[in-house]
């Protein structure tokens, strides 16, 4: 054996094969790869390790009702939210409002319990306006990853908010109409403008802060309220023309009426302002059909026209 083992390692060429060997048998016992390895790796030893990622909360159902809304109610929500290896999630439920007359409403859930269904409490004092909002369920589980939008769950709802009926107050006869704006004015952006996610119900008009804005017609005043990230302090008046109007961004602390006070054309409502969502200060005017946010049958008008048939040439352009 001693003998066959010298002949068969004997020479250079049998030296070379036995350091090739020596070195193959090192490789393996300090863990090494052998050159045939794939690239691409796999289970095989020395390969890279493939991290799987995070499963994502889901939510199998998320629902709003009741549709049309009517303010002052509050929606009832309920939803259903899953994530593998997760007993609770954090969970919030933001309204983007899709109409000039609405504010961003963040509700904070805090831990949601996966797996259940989860009915959401309304917080005390909170309302949402008149108006169609774009729901968003908001959830961050494990590792933090965030709530899967896929197609058929993408926690995504509309909701539409209708104004109350007001009550019936005496109109007094029409007397005629008058400007909205009782000093120098011009036109700003005009009925159908470009908003972010909406457009534009109304028209603008440009003046000075302070200027009076007055009843265009008799009517009777159906709502006053405040928007501090939209309308800010507007009135909504139901002329007896068979219109409703609506007058955005008066100045703080103007406004004379009050709902359900009757009014004449010309008389004072409030002041140009720039309250609420606004670069300047005007007048956001609009009129409606069929009532202020009624219900299905009530929609704004391009109220240009209306109000050229009204200017008495105190426009300033």
């Amino acid at each position: 054996m001693r003998c066959g083992m010298r002949a068969w390692v004997g020479g250079p060429a049998g030296m070379a094969i036995a350091l090739a060997l020596l070195a193959s048998t090192a490789s393996a016992q300090d863990g090494g790869t052998s050159a045939s390895s794939p690239a691409a790796g796999g289970s095989q030893y020395g390969a890279p390790i493939r991290t799987a990622r995070p499963a994502r909360p889901v939510a199998r159902y998320f629902r709003l009702g009741p549709k049309p809304l009517v303010a002052p109610a509050t929606p009832k929500i309920a939803l259903r939210i899953e994530e593998a290896g997760a007993s609770s999630v954090s969970a919030r439920i933001v309204f983007m409002p899709q109409t000039e007359s609405g504010s961003i409403v963040r509700i904070d859930l805090g831990r949601v319990p996966v797996g259940q269904r989860f009915v959401v409490t309304w917080p005390t004092g909170m309302e949402l306006a008149p108006g169609s909002y774009r729901v968003r369920l908001h959830a961050r589980g494990l590792r933090g990853v965030v709530l899967a939008r896929k197609a058929s769950t993408p926690g995504i709802a509309t909701l539409s908010v209708r104004a109350p009926k007001p009550p019936p107050v005496p109109l007094p006869d029409p007397s005629g109409h008058v400007f909205p704006v009782g000093g120098p004015h011009t036109y700003g952006d005009g009925f159908g403008a470009p908003r972010n996610g909406y457009s534009h119900q109304g028209q603008d008009i440009l003046a000075t802060q302070g200027i009076p804005v007055v009843a265009p017609v008799a009517g009777a005043i159906s709502f006053t309220d405040y928007q501090p990230k939209a309308a800010g302090y507007y009135i909504v008046e139901k002329g007896s023309d068979g219109f409703d109007y609506f007058f955005a961004h008066c100045q703080k602390d103007s406004t004379v009426v009050t709902p359900g006070m009757a009014v004449l054309a010309g008389q004072q409502l409030c002041n140009v302002g720039a309250t609420g969502d606004a670069t300047g200060p005007h007048l956001h005017f609009e009129a409606w059909v069929g009532g202020w946010r009624l219900d299905a049958n009530s929609h704004p008008i391009d109220p240009l026209a209306q109000l050229r048939s009204w200017d008495t040439g105190v426009a300033a352009g």
